[in-house]
């Protein structure tokens, strides 16, 4: 749960900061029953563009669990198509 609690407030960060226009998250967080003290949060953002790096470096800092943010647009067709399917949003921009 606190887990889930901090990916919120990184998806919150990442779209009324950086400017993402969505976040999502996959990986074993999104599958709760997967998620152990190993396992890392593992969003995807839509729209970082250019701030990518710095929105990456400043939740970096904030977080007291392993992130792993990639920029949607970077990914290869079939982990997008993955990433629709199983993830999860979690901020959208309105």
């Amino acid at each position: 749960k606190e887990a889930l609690r901090e990916a919120k407030h990184i998806a919150r960060i990442l779209g009324e900061r950086f400017g993402a226009k969505e976040v999502i998250l996959y990986g074993s967080l999104s599958q709760e029953r997967y998620f152990d003290m190993a396992s890392d949060i593992d969003i995807v953002a839509k729209g970082l563009g250019d701030q990518y790096l710095k929105a990456y470096g400043y939740c970096l800092r904030l977080s007291e669990f392993n992130l792993d943010i990639r920029a949607y647009e970077d990914l290869p067709d079939q982990y997008k198509n993955q990433v629709n399917k199983q993830g999860r949003c979690l901020y959208a921009k309105k």
